[in-house]
């Protein structure tokens, strides 16, 4: 173990211990003086003699005693300032809006003033000043123990982060170490694949790719482009020797700081390089000089160490431990290739090569809609146009980065990471998410408009570790990658590789399959070889899209076109040399098939997708020819479940619902993980990354194609979940507030704790535990309509328009503009000619597809008046969204809907919104601690 693994924890603990040491100094010194005041207070001859000397010792203690004294009172300045400065001034955090506790303090005096001459003032009203005045001298008492109290959680943190410095690092808590078998027999998987080579043809390869992507004059001018820009790019990137000054540093560092590459040491390294410029300017020049000699580049011979990690899906991967400057050098060279490649395919998808997945409507169908029809909805405002925009934005190449600004993007199953500000794209789990929105929205649309839809989902085997190198290598020189980056990328997969948990005798082994876990080199090498697929899947299934997240992919529509789609996935996967994962692989057919014109109104088109010509061929001039010959080769459908998290696809129900019995397993671990935590913090963070986020996360976000059923089901799972975690804790009604009352009652002798504490920020005394329960319970207000009803309104809509546009035609306004149309038809069109194509011509049906995908809005929850006055209190340093502030309207809904649920029981035993002053707690050093996510431990 390095010295360093233990150091920060001992500075954080030095620090922590000079503000106990000061909240000592002070909490003595104000008992003193609160001590000295109330006696003389208690001594006075009447109340208003009383609440005079309350008034002065309390605005003494403030730091503003002329505050109690008119302008003509005949008052030692010098004294008043050397009392001053001897006493604990409060900080404006504990009263946080000074000027507003002042102004009460010199409006008191007024009205005393007032009652030496104004018999009126009755003695309820002073006896009221003065509890007033001794509730504000209990309340300093009691955020002087609060913050006591909470030096001691943090000192309980620290101690436990001292204790086991091997085990435990800033981002891990120190929990049990669960799984141990499981970990030695995915290892031996692991090693089975990585450290033997794949058994891949790669002329094979090269002669799949060649029939893929030479299929049409098209496609091979999309691909000479393709080659040329890859060329072009890789002999500008090798001569750009002055890559790295101090701006491309930083903007590489911040990328890979929000990667699983770097340890703790390594990041607080790096950190302190990115400090000082000087320092950034020299690490700058050493990676230009390394990058240099790229073509030189080769791992370090002893090996590069490895160690398996925890997910809480149970997963183990193996990350590597590199030298921290080749590490941040990779990382550019995997960034830039990565932003080059998204446009490159980007490009390619754009490109006269990529079939359409709109319906194709004949061209005579097209002049008898304009013949009969004034204004046709806009391309833009269809259904068809959507899918193609969202398909591009959302799910193609999504591992990509478009930018270097924009960095490596996680692919992580405990994810619990929001977009960042400012970011244009989904966050990872909002994409997983919004995905399960886009498929149910799919399968009520096409179910009515089609009578039938089904889905099929799957993945690849262990598909980092089983990556073939020759495939890898075989495709990258197929796209115009020169020989001197395929060496390189080559020397970069084979590397040699030595496990920690062996010790000093670790055996140093060659990888010789898969890349490694995390590295951005890693990702794009990964997706060059899955757009292959996603080419296949569209020039085999009629244009259609294959939804992919990294090699987690999605395809639906019709029957016959998922067999399409099915079959080009295999033969890819075939030849390539990967194995699709049975685990995660089936179909779900959702619907029965119908005969859809017995309903005109929702026939959607006389031809379905599959019934038309299907995969054409273009000739030499780019024109359809007909069929190709193995377009009607299909192959059985996979079997098996649809699963996404803890949600399974039920088919009778046409929904995802819950897997209880999953759920059960990880309530059983997550008492494990909470049971081995030593501190409350430790403890915290536990429970905030397991149940907070990780199962709300994969219980999936709602959205109105999803349902207010589906909200009702989330909500009580986790209800039932809190309740078994505490099932034998001793309590009532067991929850995460009761419980942590009880344990801090033993470990520390504190009571009455309030609700609030445990809620609410740590900036306020807090302890920030999040309630998943309110951002549901938000949202469940919004969704008010179904599915059913949303598309009942489309044809309802159609039928009007229809009939609009029939009366307009019958009136002759139709012949006035279309006189070409003379010898045209003589009566207008049916309703089912008219609503045959509603993907391609329907606004009505795009408005409700986008309300379907909607996730619906949280609500907003009201602020009393009482509230208001304690919000007035608060610091106008903090008005972050995703804190309590000052600022109302620039709070978050969550964060609002907790200060309305919570706040009164913080006023009643702190008196304010916050339990402590800011500057006697060790708040810098609980949010170090906090940094990071939990690495769960096996």
């Amino acid at each position: 173990m390095s010295s360093t693994r233990g150091a920060l924890p001992l500075t954080l603990k030095s620090i922590s211990s000079t503000k106990v040491e000061e909240l000592y100094k002070q909490r003595e010194l104000f008992e003193t003086r609160k001590a000295e005041i109330l006696k003389a207070a208690n001594a006075a001859p009447d109340h208003r003699a009383k609440a005079r000397v309350l008034l002065e010792g309390v605005t003494r203690l403030m730091g503003y005693p002329k505050d109690a004294f008119d302008e003509d009172d005949d008052i030692d300045k010098d004294v008043v300032t050397k009392q001053q400065n001897s006493l604990p001034r409060a900080r404006e955090s504990m009263y946080t809006n000074t000027d507003w506790q002042r102004s009460e303090n010199i409006n008191m005096r007024r009205f005393l003033l007032q009652t030496r001459h104004d018999a009126s003032v009755s003695d309820e009203v002073v006896q009221e000043w003065i509890a007033s005045l001794e509730d504000n001298l209990r309340y300093h008492t009691v955020k002087y123990e609060h913050a006591k109290f909470y030096s001691d959680l943090v000192s309980e943190w620290l101690a436990d982060l001292e204790e086991h410095p091997g085990e435990e690092s800033l981002d891990k808590s120190s929990f049990e170490q669960v799984g141990r078998q499981e970990m030695h027999d995915q290892r031996a998987t692991w090693e089975s694949l990585v450290f033997s080579p794949a058994e891949v043809d790669s002329q094979a390869v090269e002669t799949y790719l060649d029939k893929l992507f030479n299929r049409t004059k098209l496609s091979q001018q999309a691909l000479k482009e393709l080659r040329e820009r890859i060329r072009d790019f890789g002999s500008h990137l090798r001569s750009d020797t002055k890559a790295f000054d101090i701006t491309m540093l930083k903007t590489i560092s911040s990328s890979l700081l929000r990667s699983d590459l770097l340890t703790p040491e390594k990041i607080s390294i790096l950190k302190e390089f990115l400090k000082n410029d000087e320092v950034a300017q020299e690490v700058a020049d050493v990676l230009n000089l390394r990058f240099a000699s790229i073509d030189r580049w080769e791992w370090a011979s002893s090996g590069i160490p490895v160690e398996m990690r925890r997910h809480l899906n149970g997963k183990y991967r193996v990350f590597m431990d590199g030298d921290l400057i080749e590490t941040v050098l990779l990382h550019y060279i995997g960034l830039e290739w990565s932003v080059e490649f998204r446009k490159v395919f980007t490009l390619f998808l754009q490109s006269p090569a990529w079939k359409s997945n709109s319906r194709k409507i004949p061209k005579e169908v097209t002049n008898r809609r304009k013949h009969f029809i004034e204004n046709e909805t806009p391309e833009s405002n269809t259904v068809d146009y959507l899918r193609k925009q969202t398909y591009e934005a959302d799910y193609f190449m999504t591992q990509l980065p478009r930018s270097l600004d924009e960095g490596k993007r996680s692919y992580d199953d405990d994810s619990d990471a929001a977009a960042q500000p400012g970011e244009d794209r989904m966050s990872s789990i909002e994409t997983k998410q919004s995905l399960l929105h886009l498929l149910i929205t799919e399968s009520i649309v096409h179910n009515q408009l089609h009578g039938e839809f089904t889905v099929v989902r799957s993945d690849f085997k262990w598909f980092g570790p089983s990556l073939p190198h020759s495939t890898i290598l075989t495709v990258l020189r197929f796209f115009g990658v020169q020989d001197d980056w395929l060496q390189f990328f080559k020397r970069f997969l084979e590397c040699p590789l030595k496990f920690v948990h062996d010790g000093s005798e670790a055996k140093v082994q060659v990888r010789k399959r898969g890349v490694p876990m995390s590295h951005t080199i890693s990702e794009v090498l990964g997706e060059s070889i899955l757009f292959c697929m996603d080419y296949a899947v569209n020039q085999h299934a009629n244009g259609s899209f294959l939804y992919r997240l990294h090699d987690d992919f999605w395809f639906w529509g019709m029957e016959k076109t998922c067999q399409k789609a099915w079959k080009a996935m295999s033969d890819f996967t075939a030849v390539t040399g990967l194995q699709f994962n049975e685990e995660k692989t089936g179909t779900v057919r959702l619907g029965e098939k119908k005969n859809v014109s017995e309903n005109p109104t929702k026939a959607g088109s006389p031809l379905s997708t599959d019934e038309q010509t299907s995969d054409e061929s273009i000739s030499e001039s780019g024109s359809n020819t007909g069929s190709s010959a193995d377009d009607d080769n299909y192959i059985a459908l996979p079997q098996g479940d649809i699963r996404w998290g803890f949600l399974k696809l039920d088919p009778e129900q046409r929904r995802f619902l819950i897997d209880q019995d999953q759920v059960d397993t990880h309530v059983e671990e997550l008492k494990r993980q909470l049971s081995s935590c030593k501190s409350i913090f430790a403890w915290i963070q536990a429970w905030n990354s397991y149940f907070a986020r990780f199962f709300s996360n994969f219980f999936a976000k709602p959205s109105v194609a999803i349902g207010r059923e589906h909200i009702d089901m989330v909500i009580s799972t986790l209800s039932r979940i809190e309740r078994e975690v505490f099932a034998g804790s001793g309590l009532e009604n067991g929850n995460v507030a009761d419980y942590l009352r009880k344990v801090i009652a033993e470990r520390f002798d504190v009571h009455n704790l309030p609700d609030g504490f445990f809620f609410f920020p740590i900036e306020l005394g807090g302890l920030e535990i999040h309630n998943p329960f309110i951002g549901f319970l938000a949202m469940r207000e919004d969704v008010r309509k179904t599915p059913r009803r949303i598309m009942e309104k489309v044809f309802i809509t159609e039928e009007a328009n229809y009939e609009m546009a029939k009366r307009k035609w019958q009136k002759g306004d139709g012949y006035s503009r279309t006189l070409r149309y003379l010898d045209g038809p003589k009566s207008f069109f049916s309703l089912e000619e008219y609503t045959a194509h509603l993907e391609s011509t329907s606004a009505a049906l795009y408005q409700a597809y986008m309300e379907l995908l909607r996730v619906p809005q949280e609500v907003e929850i009201g602020r009393t008046t009482a509230l208001s006055r304690h919000q007035m209190m608060l610091s106008r340093s903090n008005r972050r969204k995703d804190r309590i502030s000052n600022d109302w309207a620039n709070m978050n809904s969550y964060w609002r809907w907790a200060t309305v649920l919570y706040y009164s029981g913080m006023v009643k035993k702190y008196g304010s919104l916050s339990a402590v002053d800011r500057a006697l707690m060790p708040l810098g050093v609980v949010k170090v601690l906090r940094q990071g996510k939990v690495r769960w431990q096996g």
